[in-house]
């Protein structure tokens, strides 16, 4: 059967079970509220973080607020297939404290400051699209932080012709159903494809592989 992650899903019209991780209680209320009023979102909930594994299965995503998703460290790494996607919560005050070279599941991240409904909506469908949406000001943050870092002697990342052009395509902001499309292949072998550039860079994320790639001269 196929994953809510597939990217041949049909993710314009995929219908999300949201549960909310935020211990504040006004901003709980108050994404609660947005996410009201989304067309995509079917229902809102509370999540317990217990188990990721255990919630992931079916269209859902968790919404963690940036102190509850440090927490999630101690569940170890879980591979986003198995779980839900990740969408974190930050404030102005916390956006240059987010790294995502920790082994914390993220699958987006999205500021307080300016969340309406739209904004909310766009950002709910670009995950499940498999983009990884994240503010400008924190992705020039990324790769300034990866280009000032220096990698052990001798690391070297061998790809593939066609890992390469996968690569290529998601340097340029692609999604995994565009990435199908360009390549003339299934959802099931872009997954295979995104899967092994992970591997290959030590990347959590999209993001943080594109920033590897860019820093090791592979694109």
């Amino acid at each position: 059967m196929a994953s809510a992650h597939d990217v041949g899903s049909p993710f314009e019209s995929t219908r999300l079970d949201v549960s909310l991780l935020i211990e504040s209680e006004v901003i709980h209320r108050g994404v609660r509220s947005l996410l009201d009023h989304v067309t995509r979102v079917r229902t809102v909930s509370t999540w317990p973080p217990h188990d990721l594994v255990a919630h992931g299965d079916g269209h859902r995503v968790v919404v963690v607020g940036f102190d509850e998703w440090r927490q999630l460290a101690g569940l170890g790494p879980v591979p986003a297939g198995e779980r839900p996607w990740v969408l974190l919560l930050v404030d102005d005050a916390h956006i240059g404290e987010v790294s995502l070279r920790d082994e914390l599941p993220c699958d987006g991240v999205m500021v307080l400051t300016g969340l309406n409904t739209a904004v909310l909506d766009g950002i709910l469908g670009r995950v499940v699209a498999g983009e990884m949406p994240m503010p400008a000001v924190l992705a020039r943050d990324l790769l300034s932080e990866r280009r000032s870092r220096q990698h052990p002697v001798g690391h070297h990342v061998v790809l593939t012709a066609r890992e390469q052009e996968a690569l290529d395509l998601l340097a340029r902001g692609f999604s995994n159903k565009q990435i199908a499309a360009a390549l003339g292949i299934s959802s099931h072998g872009v997954k295979r494809l995104v899967a092994a550039l992970f591997l290959k860079l030590g990347a959590p994320n999209r993001t943080t592989a594109v920033v590897i790639a860019m820093n090791e001269g592979l694109v």
